[in-house]
């Protein structure tokens, strides 16, 4: 995929983005705040499923879908806010409802969270092991000569660096 498809591609959920609006009804625009929920906390089960068998390329996968239903969650949040007048008129049953589904919500994300950083850190070790292996690797490889021309070990610090770009 070019740098031009990728900016496209994200021009298009930018705008797509903006065009998230709530119903006028504050009923049916709970319900659709409902709907959002429930789509986002699809995918945060789906990616804990994925990180729970270290399933990458399923993980990779689910971030479009993740960003735009996490977009939209917080557009509808924003506008429920901005309406919070209007919604508290709504039927109460659904704002029951949507109070217990932004519970479940919290703890799926939590879980999500917890997940996410146990792969960063796990992350974090593999990478501390290379860089360590490398140096000791260099270290042991790496001579230098006396002012008589002998030979000795290396035993200065090395400067290794990792393009973390990648």
């Amino acid at each position: 995929m070019t740098v031009d498809t990728l900016l496209d591609k994200n021009a298009h959920q930018n705008i797509s983005a903006q065009n998230f609006t709530l119903s006028r009804d504050p009923n049916t625009a709970m319900q659709e705040m409902m709907s959002t929920i429930d789509a986002l906390r699809t995918i945060y089960t789906e990616e804990n499923d994925a990180l729970s068998t270290a399933d990458t390329e399923r993980f990779m996968g689910l971030q479009d879908r993740k960003i735009a239903a996490a977009r939209d969650y917080q557009l509808g949040a924003k506008q429920m806010i901005e309406r919070r007048d209007e919604i508290m008129k709504a039927d109460p049953a659904l704002k029951q409802k949507l109070q217990v589904m932004q519970k479940e919500f919290s703890e799926i994300s939590s879980q999500n969270l917890g997940a996410l950083d146990r792969v960063c850190k796990g992350v974090q070790r593999l990478n501390d092991r290379i860089m360590n292996h490398v140096r000791e690797k260099a270290r042991q490889d790496s001579v230098n000569y006396r002012a008589n021309g002998s030979m000795e070990q290396n035993e200065r610090r090395l400067s290794l660096g990792l393009n973390e770009s990648a």
